[in-house]
């Protein structure tokens, strides 16, 4: 449990400095040991040297490439995580509670109603009925969370799709919250709503969970702690890089 806010606080801070270390990690591929390499195996494929693409700049573009990635699935875990501390606040939900796991998948957050006190769970019905137009007809809400929305391989969509039978065996609604409003691949949306998901995506989506989670989830970057870990790791992550020996051989040629 999560008792005080000052606790919650200190338990995203946590997270972050672990994901946002992550990526000051990442960033140690354009030291010279690791570019090197980057250049040596560029050099020794069959197809790159043809295309005169085993050289620094190319190097580099592979590497900012990964650190992009990078980037892309430590801030979905944060997405995915900090939502789900304030739901366990806000409902006084355990681990266990808030993210059941179906057949090895993990549900990012679930509001049961076997878990909630029946004020709370009619509330949440009412947040339901306005961004939903209708009421909760089931156990509960199993919602998924994404800062964005651009699967790249079907075997994603397929653990989406199987995810929605779980949740809907459960006894529960199955909800897909998309932060973003510029990512969404609508093709892949299409399909999803087929396999039972309900979307809510961009402003939308924050406002949905704002008024769930009972806290603007984007407003938790600018408490000035946690905005002091952000500023000063992502700092060091850039200025890594653009000292960086990598960086040094792309300007030099």
């Amino acid at each position: 449990m999560l008792p005080s806010t000052h606790q919650l606080e200190e338990t995203i801070i946590e997270e972050l400095e672990y994901q946002l270390d992550g990526w000051i990690d990442k960033a140690r591929d354009f030291d010279e040991y690791n570019f090197n390499k980057e250049l040596d195996e560029l050099a020794s494929d069959t197809l790159y040297p043809v295309f005169n693409l085993a050289t620094p700049e190319y190097a580099t573009i592979r590497l900012m490439g990964r650190i992009s990635i990078s980037i892309g699935r430590r801030l979905g875990e944060l997405y995915d995580k900090i939502p789900r501390l304030l739901a366990m606040e806000k409902y006084d939900l355990t681990k266990s509670q808030v993210a059941p796991k179906f057949n090895g998948l993990e549900l990012d957050i679930c509001l049961s109603k076997e878990d909630i006190d029946e004020d709370l769970f009619n509330h949440i019905d009412d947040i339901y009925h306005k961004y939903i137009d209708t009421n909760i007809v089931s156990n509960g809400l199993g919602i998924e969370i994404r800062y964005n929305f651009n699967p790249n391989d079907s075997s994603r969509l397929r653990k989406d799709c199987a995810m929605a039978d779980e949740i809907r065996a459960e006894g529960l609604t199955p909800i897909y919250l998309v932060y973003s409003s510029i990512s969404p691949r609508l093709d892949a949306i299409s399909r999803l709503e087929r396999a039972g998901w309900k979307f809510i995506k961009g402003q939308e989506a924050l406002d949905f969970s704002s008024e769930i989670l009972g806290l603007d989830v984007s407003t938790i970057w600018n408490r000035p702690n946690i905005r002091e870990v952000i500023d000063s790791k992502i700092n060091t992550m850039m200025n890594n890089i653009k000292n960086s020996y990598g960086m040094s051989e792309f300007l030099r040629k």
